[in-house]
């Protein structure tokens, strides 16, 4: 018999504790596990991100900065530069200095297609509408493309949040929020450097869709090799037979007993009521003790740009 538990598994155990079966109160067991699992034990540490679900990449890497030759006036306006642009689908771009179809200048966007090295197309930062520039000025001339960031995964390695970002063989990048962004004035500007700060962006669109993208603070002036280091989102549990939640083995079955005791709270009759809550409390203390003693063993008592551990 395998050590960890499926999906299936944590179903059976909470439906040998439930009275009821069948019908409403099986969807209910289901949606109350992955309550358990992602709300509550996923986020127990408060201090510490929990150390197997940190992660790293260093896949990534900025650009140069491109030259535009030419803009399309059209339903989807083409961008043309003067060599090749290096930039994919997903990459976050500022646009500066535009003489005619000045409607661009300043704005950011993303990558939405790359038809050839030398040619690009863009769309808002939430991929939900394309540029279209027919009701532009005509571009006259000049113009200059700055990469501001990249689109991460959100699924695989899906980023919760990061911990610390840098080039490689350089300084790290430090965080920076929305206010300071609009206070400095040189961020958004067309000025290039090696990025030095980054903002870390996550939103939903309407359709459910996760957008996560990191973007950084001034566009690049060159190309660096990047790495990060995150904490990755943990996802929910929908195939019975297969899916496993990314728990040790001995603290799955705290969310049998989360999940028992949030349905016995709810009113669902369950057999021995008052035994769940001691033993969910006891599983998430082991939860919080595992995962300390993984940092303190390591001497790992702050991870850069993260939470503040061990205050």
């Amino acid at each position: 018999m395998a050590d960890y538990l499926t999906f299936q598994n944590l179903i059976d155990e909470v439906q040998r504790a439930v009275k009821a079966t069948g019908g409403s109160i099986a969807s209910l067991i289901e949606h109350v596990i992955n309550m358990v699992y992602l709300n509550e034990m996923m986020m127990a540490d408060d201090l510490y991100p929990l150390h197997w679900m940190v992660d790293f990449d260093d896949s990534l890497a900025s650009v140069a900065p491109a030259t535009i030759t030419g803009i399309s006036i059209a339903a989807l306006g083409v961008i043309t530069t003067d060599a090749a642009h290096g930039l994919v689908a997903g990459d976050i771009v500022s646009i500066h200095n535009i003489v005619g179809t000045t409607q661009l200048n300043n704005r950011i966007f993303r990558v939405n297609t790359a038809p050839s090295t030398v040619t690009l197309t863009l769309i808002d930062l939430d991929a939900g509408t394309a540029v279209n520039t027919s009701a532009m000025t005509a571009w006259s001339s000049g113009g200059t493309i700055h990469h501001r960031g990249l689109t991460l995964a959100t699924t695989g390695k899906a980023v919760q949040s990061i911990l610390a970002c840098k080039w490689h063989d350089e300084g790290k990048m430090d965080p920076i929020d929305i206010k300071e962004i609009e206070d400095k004035n040189s961020a958004m500007s067309d000025s290039t450097s090696r990025p030095a700060r980054y903002y870390h962006r996550k939103a939903f669109t309407a359709t459910g869709t996760e957008i996560n993208q990191l973007l950084w603070l001034q566009g690049a002036d060159a190309a660096y090799d990047l790495r990060y280091w995150f904490e990755k989102r943990a996802t929910k549990l929908a195939t019975a037979a297969t899916d496993v939640p990314l728990l040790p083995p001995q603290l799955q079955y705290g969310i049998v007993a989360g999940a028992v005791m949030r349905l016995s709270q709810s009113g669902v009759e369950v057999e021995t009521p008052l035994v769940w809550p001691g033993i969910y409390t006891a599983q998430i203390a082991a939860l919080l003790s595992f995962n300390r003693k993984f940092y303190e063993k390591n001497n790992l008592y702050q991870i850069e740009n993260s939470k503040p551990y061990l205050l």
